[in-house]
């Protein structure tokens, strides 16, 4: 509870006569007094010494009082000439040589064998005559319904689609008349720019 004071009469909330008085007669509210004005001071970046004058030698002491393991080298590595020379390398390099030889000749037969089996398909194909591969069209040439259940009601009669085409071709007579009527008045306002 003391210490929630403490950091409010810090901020200057609650400041009152007993308390000072009490903070002045108590040795840990005033060592919570200079921990908290010592972290505020960190925090705001206001002190440059926080560490004290006697870090840098404790430090120092630290250093020279900690013991330090060495490491005995128990194996080195082979170097390059000795890597050569192990018996596992010899029987590699001797296996390896040969098969890499094979694949690059495999590889190459294998590329040339599908460029000619490549380039002789197309001029086989430009030897056939055309024959559709999927005809859309039945044998008789007219376009039947998919189902026979379609609906009949959905589909315009002669009459109607004529009465759409009546009504659409009145729309663009009328938009064209609306256009030149005001064709005028839209120069007018492009002569005076």
């Amino acid at each position: 509870m003391q210490k929630e004071q403490l950091s409010a009469y810090m901020d200057g909330e609650q400041v009152d006569a007993l308390f000072t008085e009490t903070l002045c007669n108590d040795k840990a509210l005033c060592q919570s007094w200079a921990a908290y004005h010592m972290a505020r001071a960190v925090i705001r970046k206001e002190s440059a010494v926080v560490l004290g004058a006697d870090f840098t030698a404790k430090m120092a002491d630290l250093i020279e009082k900690e013991e330090i393991e060495k490491v005995a080298i128990t194996q080195s590595q082979p170097t390059v000439e000795e890597v050569k020379n192990l018996p596992f390398m010899r029987k590699f390099k001797a296996f390896f040589a040969p098969v890499a030889q094979i694949a690059v000749a495999a590889s190459v037969c294998l590329v040339a064998v599908l460029g000619v089996q490549s380039f002789n398909a197309k001029n086989d194909v430009n030897n056939v005559p055309e024959t559709p591969i999927l005809q859309t069209l039945p044998f008789n040439n007219s376009v039947q319904e998919v189902s026979y259940n379609a609906p009949n009601k959905d589909v315009a009669t002669s009459d109607q689609m004529e009465q759409k085409n009546r009504r659409i071709g009145a729309m663009l007579q009328n938009y064209e008349l609306q256009r030149r009527m005001h064709a005028n008045s839209l120069n007018i306002g492009n002569n005076q720019k």
